[in-house]
């Protein structure tokens, strides 16, 4: 890291090194790190020395491009990485050479590379990618800047609130059809090297969901999926520093959350519900208790022990009623039961 950073900072130095820098705007974040760990050791020669390298190994990547990755599965990458990573070092070309090669080899019986069950139960939605070669290509995301804050995007905030308690199994059947995998990648290059990011988001108009920025932030290419339905999305709306975004569908009609409670409305005991995609299980349900209200970096922010894990970030925490009242954001690994929620309301300040 500290490599990469000390290249960073001794080409961005000199007006005339940026002129000669080769252009690595379209490689992935793999291929653009594992350029900087074979040349970083020429920093020391000069920027002439570091730029010739870097010219090299881009044109070894011509030679040998970076096989697409997209349709392997984790459990397999794993067992590449082990048989490939050491020629990092070596060239941007053996590593690739490398991979091609285990990629079209059958697969290792040996017990290390069998596959495990988490594995074998964990979909891949990276597969969505590489089974919709035909997508429109991705316009250029709106500049940080220009996009609007969801409060002034969203409609009004859904005011139909249940009051009738629900069993666990009718409240999911009633926000289940609300509730998305989201699914982005920055771009095709990264897409290759599985550069994805997943979460998930809650349906709050026809058009429009909340979900958190940390899920589709920089990343131009969003996917929506909700079992069978596929769908490209865009991010229209984000209050960044809150962590509080808006993304569009682009064909499907969804179906909206009803009712949003307050913050004043809710207290501390309720029952809450957590659904979303952990781990990327696609609509999983989780049950618990509203355990605090808390205030966090200005925003008002739902505790909860309903089990959230990676994968939930974005999804909905609901009441026994089923109305909604946060975006599931944040779990603290080191404790147990310990989850936060944005209030939902929070997205229409």
């Amino acid at each position: 890291m500290y490599k990469m950073l000390a290249v960073v900072g001794f080409v961005a130095a000199s007006n005339a090194a940026w002129a000669l820098a080769p252009d690595r705007a379209e490689l992935s974040s793999t291929e653009n790190a594992t350029i900087n760990l074979v040349c970083a050791p020429m920093v020391s020669q000069g920027n002439d020395s570091f730029q010739i390298c870097v010219a090299r190994q881009m044109a070894a990547l011509r030679d040998h491009p970076t096989p697409d990755l997209t349709a392997v599965s984790p459990q397999r990458l794993r067992a590449i990485d082990r048989r490939c990573g050491y020629l990092r070092r070596n060239g941007i070309g053996p590593y690739n050479d490398c991979l091609k090669k285990a990629i079209e080899a059958p697969a290792p019986l040996a017990e290390k590379d069998k596959i495990a069950p988490e594995d074998d139960l964990t979909p891949d939605y990276a597969k969505i990618f590489a089974d919709s070669p035909a997508d429109k290509p991705v316009a250029t995301p709106a500049a940080v800047t220009t996009l609007p804050k969801p409060s002034d995007l969203l409609p009004q905030r859904p005011d139909h609130i249940a009051a009738a308690s629900l069993a666990p199994s009718d409240v999911f059947k009633k926000v289940a059809p609300s509730i998305w995998v989201v699914v982005a990648t920055p771009s095709r290059a990264e897409l290759r090297v599985r550069n994805v990011a997943l979460g998930s988001a809650v349906a709050i108009s026809e058009h429009l969901l909340l979900t958190n920025c940390h899920v589709v932030k920089d990343r131009a290419i969003i996917k929506l999926v909700q079992e069978g339905t596929r769908d490209n999305a865009s991010l229209v709306a984000a209050d960044f520093a809150g962590d509080r975004c808006v993304i569009k569908a682009e064909s499907v009609t969804l179906t909206p959350v009803m009712g949003v409670r307050t913050i004043e409305s809710l207290a501390v005991g309720e029952h809450a519900f957590a659904v979303g995609a952990p781990l990327s299980f696609e609509r999983t349900l989780s049950e618990g208790l509203v355990s605090a209200i808390r205030t966090r970096g200005g925003r008002a922010m739902v505790q909860t022990s309903a089990a959230i894990s990676p994968g939930s970030s974005g999804g909905g925490l609901f009441d026994e009623r089923g109305n909604l009242i946060g975006i599931t954001t944040l779990t603290y690994r080191v404790a147990q039961n310990l989850n936060f929620a944005i209030a939902a309301e929070e997205f229409w300040k």
